[in-house]
């Protein structure tokens, strides 16, 4: 299982976020955020819940590498690769969606 910091690296990289853009949706300094994605400093829960919605995940997600959101599971696993790429970008769109609506 990776570090913390690798999984976060991982999905920021997945979701096109660049460390500065990350860092300031989530209020946080590039040089920190670089400090948490290569294990040289760990976080407070605020800032990993923060970080986590930033990116459209859960915090179960960041810490073991799944979400806790078992009700969808089964349908995501019906999907072929190709669907769940579809999906996936389809969840990023929305949620963008979702946070410009609430930061209105």
């Amino acid at each position: 299982m990776e570090s913390v910091g690798k999984q976060i690296s991982g999905i920021r990289n997945k979701r096109g976020y660049t460390q500065k853009e990350l860092a300031e949706l989530a209020g946080i300094s590039v040089q920190f955020l670089s400090d948490i994605e290569n294990d040289k400093k760990s976080m407070t829960i605020k800032t990993l819940k923060n970080l986590a919605y930033c990116l459209g995940v859960t915090t179960d997600y960041i810490i073991y590498g799944k979400s806790n959101s078992a009700a969808i599971q089964p349908t995501l696993d019906a999907l072929s690769d190709k669907e769940k790429k579809q999906a996936e970008k389809l969840l990023s769109i929305f949620i963008e969606i979702i946070r410009d609506k609430h930061s209105k």
